[in-house]
């Protein structure tokens, strides 16, 4: 049986963490609503979990706009698009600074923002099926495991658009009949590689699919993994994917992160080279492959520290000074920082806790945070703040564009007294 849904006319106060909107119902219980947007008096099916979904818009908010893309709504790739920009705005900048404020942070006067424009996603992860012989590569639909083809996305580059349309009829022999296979698609310094996840077909075919593909798109590589979270293992390179982080240039691991756009990343090493300062000794902790480590490199002496065994591998062979370090168990401690300046923290989702608990006893002059996640940025501020730092300085980078998430970079002085 499905689940139980009631009608509801629902008055839309706000949007939510995750970019759905926020009504309340006659018991004044909060019903969360996509696709909606604050000012909307929406008509809307309730299910027992108090998720909402909209059957007639009675009155569209002023800040409501026509979406850009044909595919929105349906696509699950894009949340945001059907929000007028100047409330955006707003959205991307209220999710941080409220959980800040919530958290007892006091705001710098100014909190700069940077807004990433479309079409410059140049690294993407699609679904792919093959259904009766025809190959259908794009996102999931919304809560749905079905694949949207989109082969107009607005979010990519035309180099990842021009590599996912060219790797599809390869697909049809790759994964084989009803085959699943997910593919990562990036592309950085006039490079691209491919990364499958799933099962290829067995026999010649899908062999020989490869070997074409990797020619005819003039891939550097193609690697495979079983399943998500386990590491790609190369099937075909023609050549090394190299990246260049300012003067160091790496040879990086398959499927290696990148800041997912080269606009978004020279923004945030903008950034981070100005919270730094005439800092000249640094040291870069949850340094992944080299963002900010080779930029700061010159005229300082930096050391780099990061828990991915593959990342530090490609440093330490561009000729960087990186150690490969678990910082969430074993966090640089206060001796080790006493000869720091400025350190810079770039953590997964999850934060800097340890490091940052170390860091509130150490008397490093300046921090520079820069995190993916408002909720673990405003902890570690809590924890800096009390071990006497201020956040001087605020940037808010969007560059997940259409979606509830953002970058945000903290700028964290030691108080004088």
């Amino acid at each position: 049986m499905g689940m139980a849904m009631t009608q509801v006319q629902l008055s839309i106060t706000a949007l939510g963490a995750g970019g759905d909107g926020i009504a309340h119902d006659a018991d004044g219980q909060p019903v969360f609503v996509p696709l909606s947007v604050t000012g909307d008096v929406v008509l809307a099916e309730v299910d027992a979990e108090r998720r909402g979904k909209i059957t007639e818009i009675i009155e569209a908010s002023p800040n409501r706009t026509a979406p850009p893309c044909r595919h929105f709504g349906i696509c699950g790739g894009c949340a945001l698009q059907h929000v007028k920009d100047d409330a955006y705005r707003a959205f991307k900048v209220d999710a941080v600074t409220q959980v800040l404020q919530r958290n007892g942070i006091t705001l710098p006067e100014t909190v700069e923002t940077v807004f990433i424009p479309a079409r410059t996603r140049r690294r993407a992860n699609f679904a792919a099926r093959v259904v009766k012989g025809r190959v259908i590569i794009g996102f999931h639909e919304r809560k749905s495991a079905n694949v949207r083809d989109v082969p107009d996305c607005l979010l990519i580059t035309e180099d990842v658009r021009h590599i996912m349309e060219g790797i599809r009829p390869y697909l049809r022999d790759i994964a084989g009949a009803g085959g699943r296979m997910d593919v990562l698609v990036q592309c950085a310094d006039g490079q691209a590689e491919v990364g499958l996840t799933g099962k290829i077909a067995p026999g010649w075919e899908a062999q020989q699919a490869l070997s074409d593909a990797l020619r005819t798109l003039d891939l550097s590589r193609i690697s495979i993994r079983a399943r998500d979270y386990e590491a790609y293992e190369i099937l075909l390179e023609a050549k090394g994917f190299y990246k260049s982080f300012g003067g160091l240039r790496a040879k990086l691991a398959p499927g290696a992160f990148l800041q997912p756009s080269a606009e978004g990343e020279r923004a945030l090493s903008d950034i981070v080279i100005r919270g730094a300062g005439d800092a000249r000794r640094i040291a870069d902790l949850f340094c992944g492959n080299g963002t900010f480590t080779g930029p700061l490199l010159d005229g300082r002496e930096v050391t780099a520290a990061d828990f991915a065994p593959d990342a530090i591998a490609a440093l330490r062979e561009a000729g960087a000074n990186a150690h490969l370090r678990n910082l969430f168990k074993n966090p640089l401690d206060p001796f080790e920082l006493e000869d720091r300046d400025c350190v810079i923290l770039d953590p997964p989702r999850a934060g800097a806790q340890a490091q940052v608990e170390m860091l509130g006893k150490t008397k490093v002059p300046h921090i520079v945070y820069v995190s993916c996640n408002p909720q673990s940025f405003a902890r570690d501020a809590v924890i800096l703040r009390d071990g006497g730092y201020t956040l001087s300085a605020l940037t808010i980078v969007d560059q997940f564009i259409w979606s509830a998430h953002t970058e945000i970079i903290g700028i964290f002085d030691r108080s004088l007294t």
